[in-house]
């Protein structure tokens, strides 16, 4: 769609390129007419060029969008893993200690030294 102007853009500017930068009318318009073929390649070597930078800058920006997800997947990861693990961790201590008072107690009632109660690797609070 885009190519009958590009070719008359590029062929124009180098008629113009070699008519030093002067447009001389009637000649300039022939010596345009003879360049044709060679605006047409420029045209394409410079439609390409766009073209592929183009597609490798969508490319890049979609490459990053997923090392993006990957690094926030990754993180995500890591930090469920973390909490999971400090939560398992705190729930036993507050179990532990649930479990500590609640015999402290039933020992207090009953008139039962806790020592007795408590299994042997655990010390008295």
């Amino acid at each position: 769609m885009f190519a009958p102007f590009g070719v008359f853009i590029a062929t124009m500017l180098l008629a113009i390129y070699l008519e030093r930068w002067q447009w001389q009318g009637r000649g300039s318009w022939d010596l345009a007419a003879g360049q044709v073929d060679m605006g047409a390649v420029l045209y394409a070597m410079a439609a390409v060029l766009v073209e592929r930078g183009v597609r490798i800058m969508f490319w890049a920006l979609d490459e990053r969008r997923k090392w993006r997800a990957r690094m926030r997947a990754e993180a995500i990861a890591e930090g469920l893993a973390e909490g999971r693990a400090e939560g398992r961790a705190e729930g036993r201590a507050e179990t532990q200690r649930q479990y500590h008072d609640w015999l402290a107690k039933v020992a207090e009632k009953r008139g039962i030294p806790l020592d007795a109660l408590l299994p042997p690797d655990q010390d008295s609070r």
